[in-house]
């Protein structure tokens, strides 16, 4: 009886190993350089390097934040298990909801990934997991929490108001742009959270994603419609 137990349980660990792999694979570390006009004074503007997170998803593209690549030059991407960086481009990008769609010169780069597919809105107090490649480290960064609140807050992006989902997983800078992942699919792509608070951060949801891959599905992106009408309290 002892020994059924201990194969269910070696069974169950070999599952939770692959499921993490399978999951692993499909983030990317998104290396950036970026040139942010100065229109005071054009001749001063500075050539910054950053990095970012993104996530395979069908169609051998790449999901991450407008402000991830916000300004670029030059990009590369890296797959989890990979040392060789890749040229990427962008496809589609979202300034408002802060997300963009890359492509990569090189289809090799898609081998041996499974691209992630969608969740629907989550529920409070669900359990999500964020994958990426915050600071301090090289290697992927994974980081578990819940869903805190899911309510209408500001972009810092765009400065404009979207439904955004809360979670109290660990965020840093270089997770921008990576998935939260909830029963093996994505919940959100994280974009921000507040400085000098612990245990606050926001993600795109699930709705706002897929409004916008259906957007561009005509080969442009035409945004998300506005009264126009604005209101003092």
């Amino acid at each position: 009886m002892r020994n059924i137990l201990k194969i269910f349980i070696l069974l169950g660990m070999i599952s939770s190993i692959i499921y993490a792999n399978g999951i692993n694979r499909s983030i990317v570390k998104i290396y950036t350089v970026s040139k942010k006009p100065n229109y005071l004074e054009p001749w001063n503007s500075t050539v910054q390097r950053s990095t970012g997170s993104g996530s395979i998803i069908a169609g051998n593209r790449i999901l991450t934040n407008a402000h991830v690549v916000a300004n670029e030059t030059f990009m590369e991407v890296k797959k989890y298990g990979d040392t060789k960086r890749y040229q990427a481009e962008v496809e589609f990008v979202s300034h408002d909801v802060d997300l963009a769609l890359l492509k990569v010169k090189d289809k090799t780069f898609f081998k041996d990934t499974t691209p992630l597919e969608f969740d629907g809105l989550p529920n409070i107090q669900d359990k999500v997991t964020v994958y990426g490649y915050p600071m301090g480290g090289n290697t992927i960064s994974v980081s578990t929490g819940i869903v805190s609140r899911i309510e209408h807050n500001r972009y810092v992006h765009s400065g404009q108001h979207f439904l955004s989902i809360q979670i109290d997983a660990a965020i840093n800078p270089g997770n921008s742009g990576g998935p939260a992942i909830s029963d093996g699919k994505i919940a959100g792509v994280v974009m921000q959270q507040i400085p000098g608070a612990q245990n606050i951060g926001y993600m795109v949801p699930v709705p706002i994603i897929k409004h916008f891959l259906k957007d561009i599905e005509d080969g442009k992106y035409d945004g998300f419609p506005q009264l126009g009408i604005y209101t003092e309290l």
